[in-house]
């Protein structure tokens, strides 16, 4: 039987990391589900979802505190379920982003709306950057959100519509599938 575990590492970018930890994984003998990567500032941030079984699993895990040393992360690995096991509640799956000038709260104000409705974000990615031409400072929020079937989807984007309007942004929301 399948087990999984969530791998997160945070440190120092340096060139291999991936390399490093997909290969300790493919040697115990398990396989990599999932997987997000990115590089914040100086710093390389991972989470992985590597499945295997229980034997396999112990071996890759037993092999972490190689990899802090080899990669220069903090590693740190947490058993999980199969992500067909957990769900916090079945809904339509939706793409959500918002664009607009920079400042403080976008992140906060967006997701305090979809939590008040008890919708789900699967993955949310932000990117800072200045405008073209102007140079103006530029934020971006881009959300995978499921909505459970009872929301008015409807009513979800006045409200969006409403807020982007106050934090002078846009917001394009469409279903995924």
């Amino acid at each position: 039987m399948s087990e999984y575990v969530v791998l997160s590492g945070v440190g120092p970018d340096k060139l291999g990391i991936a390399r490093s930890i997909s290969q300790a994984a493919y040697e115990a003998g398990c396989s990599i589900e999932d997987s997000r990567m990115a590089v914040l500032g100086g710093e390389f941030a991972i989470l992985v979802l590597v499945q295997g079984e229980k034997k396999r699993i112990r071996e890759f895990t037993g092999k972490l505190p190689a990899l802090e040393k080899e990669t220069g992360l903090a590693i740190s690995a947490r058993s999980t379920s199969h992500t067909a096991e957990y769900r916090v509640e079945k809904g339509v799956p939706f793409h959500l982003q918002v664009v607009g000038l920079d400042r403080t709260g976008i992140v906060f104000r967006v997701t305090e709306l979809l939590a008040r409705h008890g919708i789900n974000i699967e993955s949310l990615e932000t990117d800072a950057y200045n405008a073209p031409v102007t140079g103006t400072p530029m934020f971006r929020l881009s959300l995978d959100v499921e909505i459970p079937g009872q929301v008015q989807v409807r009513g979800i984007r006045s409200e969006l519509a409403a807020l982007c309007d106050e934090l002078n942004m846009d917001f394009g929301m469409e279903a995924k599938g």
